[in-house]
């Protein structure tokens, strides 16, 4: 029988990749914290943010598509 606090302590590797934006948004912020180089015609931490909403995209499909709640068809 699992608990509340059990459920809470089940995280799979998939749920973690989760935390992946959350540490390059906020984490790199402190390291990306300059105007220069301009990439793209941006400062340097627009461009960050900017990378990092791409990458949200990509990491939320790339869980979306591991996740095992999501392979199974659904019966219409």
């Amino acid at each position: 029988m699992y608990g509340p606090a059990q459920e809470v302590l089940d995280v799979k590797p998939i749920h973690l990749l989760g935390a992946i934006p959350f540490i390059g948004i906020l984490g790199g912020i402190f390291f990306a914290n300059r105007v220069t180089p301009y990439v793209l015609g941006m400062p340097f931490i627009l461009f960050w943010l900017v990378m990092w909403v791409v990458l949200i995209s990509v990491t939320m499909a790339v869980i979306y598509r591991l996740d095992p709640a999501n392979r199974e068809e659904q019966n219409s």
